[in-house]
């Protein structure tokens, strides 16, 4: 098994993270960015983390282009 470590580092999701939430803090800005410095910093990057997969949850997917 092979690790993608580029998607390992967590910097993509955060990222897109950004363009997916309508409105976003500063300090939410500031986390993502620079990650987790405390405890409670990993805990609520956890919840950005599980809110970011519910919002990509419900995104439509991407078709294919079936014109030929």
């Amino acid at each position: 098994m092979t690790i993608n470590w580029k998607e390992a580092d967590g910097t993509e999701w955060r990222e897109e993270f950004k363009q997916l939430k309508e409105t976003i803090s500063i300090e939410e800005i500031r986390l993502l960015n620079a990650g987790a410095m405390t405890m409670k910093d990993a805990w609520r990057l956890g919840a950005l983390h599980a809110e970011y997969k519910r919002l990509k949850k419900n995104q439509p997917p991407d078709l294919p282009n079936l014109d030929r």
